[in-house]
């Protein structure tokens, strides 16, 4: 028999119909959003991080003694990793913006046919496998504990939430660098645009409080170090003064559903995502691309992906770690992928307010992203107050503006030369 071509797959449209969040301004999604729109930081001064040892001892943590325990409880959480921990709170949260769980916190529909996908760029690799190291060197192997193996592994966040709420559809864990929270998205967008799931939990994951991690930054030179005494003033994107970032953690996840699907229980849409890519330098491990054709390739195929043209776009929130190269490359990028009205489109980063969350960083920002789309307001970029040449952009800065915008971008960059870019749409009806 003559060979029979495969039917086409008709394109799905996709829709965000619940958020969850935790930062170290929050441990929720609207309180994490006030907080940022209100110009406020979550970067403090760390304890635990000796300036004789440390060259920056500022960081954007979550408040561990504040971490809700709704989903996760006994020994079920304390044989679960902390960044798997913020993983299932943020994913519940978000479960219930969407409607999607009872008053007992258990599904409300059958969820088997819905997946994850997230990401972690370190898991549990300092929480729980350093200890371990130590405990074996100290104390031999019959004390290496027991749940090792299930607690550290990055694929342990989708396992955590999608055996919690009964998730029996497509799993994924990406491991992108800084560009991970963007780019798990992004397949989670496309798992339900070409027909593998009706639903997604799509989101990332990080904790990073560990002194080791902070010491890798710091030898590479990547963090700022002029404000150990301003923790306030520290981080300060696309900044002529800028200096590098403060790291941040915290989770960000998204209900992603196949409009039908959310129609037909009667959902609340909260936004539409329309196209995403990715794309990667070929250039170097840590520096990126000077003058941005990598990112711009990624900003471009969004577009492309979503079949939206470059004068569409009423908004940029960036990835803008504030670090002198980064911030100027990404800046390129921009000018690059928008031409001539690169210079117009209203442009922000939200790091000063959170850090830099490695993985979470484009879960979080997207989720900022969204309440930008929701309300009309786009957060300021905290601590920008000098123009940078060199950058030439529309930055918002001091206080969040007012914009009627439809479409914008969130797009997020990381080492290993990685970018992601998504689209996101106002939703206003089929």
């Amino acid at each position: 028999m003559p060979h029979q071509p495969l039917p086409a797959i008709q394109p799905r449209r996709v829709v965000v119909t619940g958020i969850g969040a935790i930062s170290s301004l929050a441990s929720t999604a609207p309180e994490t959003w006030r907080r940022i729109v209100a110009g406020e930081t979550g970067i403090r001064r760390a304890p635990d991080l000796d300036p004789a040892q440390h060259p920056c001892v500022l960081r954007g943590d979550v408040d561990r003694d504040a971490l809700p325990q709704r989903f996760l409880l006994g020994k079920a959480a304390r044989n679960t990793s902390l960044f798997s921990r913020m993983a299932v709170e943020a994913a519940g949260e978000a479960l219930l913006d969407a409607g999607l769980l009872d008053d007992r916190l258990a599904p409300a529909i059958d969820l088997t046919a819905a997946g994850a996908a997230f990401g972690s760029c370190v898991g549990g690799t300092y929480d729980d496998l350093l200890p371990a190291h130590e405990t074996l060197l100290n104390r031999g192997t019959s004390r290496v504990p027991p749940h090792l193996h299930v607690m550290f592994p990055h694929n342990l966040a989708a396992y955590t939430v999608q055996h919690r709420f009964g998730m029996g559809g497509p799993s994924s864990t990406v491991v992108t660098a800084c560009a991970t929270g963007a780019q798990a998205i992004g397949d989670g967008f496309h798992a339900i645009k070409y027909g593998h799931a009706p639903l997604m939990i799509a989101g990332a994951t990080e904790s990073t409080s560990h002194p080791l991690f902070q010491a890798g930054f710091a030898a590479m030179r990547a963090l700022v170090t002029d404000s150990n005494d301003n923790p306030d003033g520290a981080s300060r994107p696309f900044d002529a003064s800028r200096a590098g970032f403060v790291l941040g953690e915290g989770a960000g996840m998204l209900v992603l559903e196949e409009l039908d699907h959310a129609q037909a229980r009667g959902a609340r849409i909260l936004a539409e995502i329309a196209g995403f890519a990715t794309s990667n330098d070929a250039y170097h491990p840590i520096a990126p691309q000077p003058e941005g054709e990598g990112a711009a390739r990624a900003i471009r195929a969004a577009l492309a992906d979503a079949g939206i043209g470059p004068d569409e776009v009423d908004h940029v929130n960036a990835h803008a770690a504030s670090t002198p190269a980064g911030d100027v490359a990404e800046a390129k990028a921009i000018h690059l992928a928008f031409g001539k009205r690169a210079t117009e489109i209203p442009v922000t980063s939200v790091k000063g307010a959170i850090g830099h969350c490695m993985a979470a960083a484009g879960a979080l920002e997207t989720i900022v992203a969204i309440h930008t789309l929701i309300e009309g307001r786009i957060p300021p970029t905290r601590n920008y107050r000098t123009p940078d040449p060199d950058v030439n952009l529309n930055i918002v800065g001091g206080e969040a503006r007012a914009v009627d915008m439809s479409i914008m971008t969130k797009h997020s960059f990381g080492l290993g030369g990685q970018n992601a870019c998504l689209v996101l749409r106002k939703y206003e009806g089929a």
